[in-house]
């Protein structure tokens, strides 16, 4: 099993645009990280702390879609595939909550240069609906 990058040392930016009922908030987030291909699909890996709370999170794009699993105080696996609705569990240190995920686009750039993933994706948290525009931008240190 060889790695096609051995020198994955990635600056990760993720950048979501979520709007609910016509008002806007940024969430953006900066780690350092790996970006590798392997067996036909790239990986992005990196981790966050956010107050404490320590999250890893595992990025994989092939041609069926985008997952995103991240483990530590907040777990969660999506899915994203175009054109289909996917159901999730958010699992959080003080509940879980069931989410859906309906995947508009997404859109994939990526080389061991870097790149970006965009998605375009309606999440749905308890009836209420979130419009997300999610960039994932990979750049070589």
């Amino acid at each position: 099993m060889t790695l096609k990058n051995t020198d994955n040392s990635y600056r990760i930016t993720v950048s979501n645009k979520q709007t609910i009922d016509s008002e806007t908030n940024m969430i953006d987030e900066t780690a350092y990280g790996k970006y590798y291909e392997k067996n036909g699909k790239q990986y992005i890996i990196y981790n966050t702390d956010h107050e404490g709370d320590k999250i890893s999170s595992v990025i994989k794009i092939d041609r069926n879609g985008v997952s995103i699993k991240r483990s530590g105080s907040i777990n969660s696996s999506m899915m994203y595939k175009v054109d289909e609705k996917r159901s999730f569990m958010y699992h959080l240190p003080y509940g879980d909550i069931e989410m859906e995920i309906d995947t508009h686009k997404i859109f994939s750039d990526l080389s061991n240069e870097g790149g970006y993933i965009r998605l375009e994706y309606t999440l749905t948290v308890q009836g209420e609906k979130y419009y997300n525009d999610m960039s994932i931008k990979v750049v070589k240190r």
